[in-house]
């Protein structure tokens, strides 16, 4: 093999590498928006005076799927974290959703 052709593959390797990286990068960036998405809309209930239950069970799904594809977002853990803490809350109220 030449070194041309030793070069050639090194590239298309390290080109294939930075795709799959990208790619990742705009999945994990997708789960985030629509967490926000999901966490803004709880926000509203809440800041209403409402519980976010089905909100919470939403978000801590997307964190579950996401852990199971291999992708971490600590947004994605803030918002299941503070979303849980709020809706924790109004169950102590004695609050039903």
């Amino acid at each position: 093999m030449s070194h041309v052709a030793v070069l050639r593959a090194i590239l298309l390797y390290s080109c294939e590498i930075v795709a799959c990286d990208v790619v990742a990068m705009e999945k994990e960036l997708a789960f985030e928006t629509v967490s926000k998405i999901i966490f803004d809309r709880a926000c509203q209930l809440i800041v209403g005076g409402n519980p976010a239950y089905e909100s919470e069970k939403v978000l801590l799904h997307i964190e579950m799927v996401m852990t199971e594809w291999g992708y971490r977002s600590p947004k994605v853990a803030e918002y299941c974290n503070l979303l849980k803490q709020e809706n924790d809350h109004m169950r102590s109220m004695g609050i039903q959703g």
